[in-house]
């Protein structure tokens, strides 16, 4: 992993400094180097030439220190979301078979789990801290530099209902993110930067990393509140903001705050969906001195294009997803992977040293693919003439409804148009007569179901217009904070919602 070695700088040269801050927990950088190594020792006890060490702390204090631990050398770390159905996680950590798992005392179901499958814990609360004169026995290994293309990380892609998707990273696919992303983030400028969403998460775990490597103090919270996002962001004067386009509409939800509040937030950049217009008047409504971006990317894929917003560009450009992130170029294709020209619609492509290694297991073929001219997750777009890329959805999120091709994610970004909607999501379920139907939920707290229709009808065909529209003032959400899009079908479907 490329951070051992800034780690270990940073801990000689502002050793006194906040690493991270976990709801008022902190470890400083001298803490952190030296709790990841008493980690990193521990695992070494019974070495082996490449082993996978398996993470499941969540938002914890300790798993900075772990996950250090767990990518040193020559180790491979698993990071696992602990409250996966236990049917999920008993699949994950068999496939896995991870040497060790760590994680605490009190995850005493996840034991169990582990111990019935015959893999071995380490509880982190026995993992004793080194005594400084033992401490340069574990130095080099902990910081050695190992061959590049040599996998460090499995993660996941998001499950519903079946086993969530292993895929894998090599060192190298990360290195070259950070360095072109301290360029194009600016990240020197900033000293403080808040994730509020889970650490298991590719956004989150991503974000902590990228923050090490840049020597800035990174902040979390062990659960997604709204409120105590914001509170995080008065006490500690937090520089910069990464988040999912939905925390910006709970933070509208917020009957209480002024903007100047928030005025130490000089970055904000979103990622895991696209940004909406209600999300940006959100974003510059509660962060008035930010610099407003987003950038658009998959697991597999990793970035693919970065935006800038402001006022005076939002409108021509909060449509597209922006330009490609350095070293990462596009191609967009049709089925046979013919190139195709300017505004035709197709799938997109990319080459980038950011692609992943490939999939552990779950490759169904659908989705990550890699050809001669490029890596896809079927993604489908195009290239404006001025070169940025428009993404219209993926694949599986055009339905065919009376015969006509709908893409869903084209409606949703209709009504979050609209300043009067909060937040929308647009689904297509069963029907007798059209096959499928799409049927729009949105949040409003002006606009009724009733109204929906005429307002969508300036930018919408007759035929693209929701069957039916549903007003909610809660959504289901995931952890890191994304609504459930299974969920709120299952309560359509039973009459849960009307």
């Amino acid at each position: 992993m490329p951070v051992h070695d800034k780690v270990k700088y940073y801990a000689l040269n502002k050793a006194a400094h906040t690493a991270v801050n976990i709801e008022e927990q902190t470890l400083s950088w001298q803490q952190l180097f030296q709790r990841a190594l008493s980690i990193f020792a521990a695992i070494a006890q019974n070495p082996a030439k490449e082993q996978t060490i398996a993470v499941a702390l969540g938002n914890d204090l300790e798993f900075a220190p772990a996950w250090l631990a767990a990518t040193a050398n020559k180790n491979v770390c698993a990071v696992i979301d602990p409250q996966l159905p236990t049917e999920q996680l008993r699949d994950v950590l068999n496939r896995l078979s991870p040497r060790l798992l760590l994680l605490r005392h009190s995850q005493t179901a996840i034991i169990a789990l582990a111990k019935s499958l015959n893999i071995d814990c380490l509880p982190i609360e026995d993992v004793e801290n080194l005594a400084d004169e033992h401490l340069h026995t574990y130095e080099d290994a902990f910081v050695q530099d190992v061959n590049a293309t040599t996998p460090f990380l499995i993660n996941f892609t998001s499950g519903t209902t079946s086993t969530p998707k292993a895929f894998m990273r090599s060192r190298h696919s990360w290195r070259e993110s950070f360095r072109n992303g301290q360029q194009i983030f600016d990240l020197p400028t900033a000293s403080s930067t808040l994730f509020p969403g889970p650490l298991f998460h590719g956004i989150g775990l991503y974000c902590l990393n990228e923050s090490l490597d840049a020597g800035t103090s990174f902040y979390c919270m062990q659960k997604w509140q709204a409120s105590k996002a914001l509170e995080i962001i008065l006490t500690y004067q937090v520089q910069r903001l990464v988040l999912v386009p939905t925390m910006l509409t709970a933070f509208a939800r917020l009957e209480s705050f002024d903007a100047q509040y928030f005025s130490s937030i000089t970055h904000l950049l979103s990622a895991g969906a696209k940004l909406e217009m209600n999300h940006y008047r959100t974003a510059r409504r509660l962060f008035p001195h930010a610099r407003i971006q987003e950038y658009y990317g998959a697991s597999e894929l990793g970035f693919i294009a970065v935006s800038t917003l402001d006022d005076e560009n939002v409108e021509r450009q909060l449509p597209t997803v922006g330009l490609p992130f350095p070293e990462v170029s596009w191609s967009i294709r049709d089925e046979h992977g013919r190139p195709l020209a300017q505004n035709k619609p197709g799938f997109i492509y990319l080459t980038s040293a950011q692609v992943c290694s490939g999939y552990l297991w779950g490759d169904d073929g659908n989705a990550f693919k890699t050809e001669s001219w490029g890596s896809t997750v079927r993604d489908i777009g195009y290239i404006n003439p001025q070169g940025q890329l428009h993404v219209i959805g993926r694949s599986g999120d055009m339905v065919i409804s009376g015969g006509n091709n709908i893409y869903l994610s084209e409606i949703e970004s209709v009504l979050k148009s609209l300043p009067e909607v909060i937040e929308a999501v647009v689904l297509a379920v069963d029907d007798e007569y059209l096959g499928k139907k799409a049927i729009a939920f949105f949040e409003s707290n002006i606009l009724e179901t009733d109204q929906l229709p005429a307002l969508c009808r300036s930018q919408l065909a007759k035929y693209k217009i929701p069957a039916q529209f549903c007003k909610l003032d809660h959504w289901p959400l995931t952890p890191s904070g994304k609504i459930k899009r299974s969920v709120l079908e299952k309560m359509y479907i039973n009459h849960e919602i009307k």
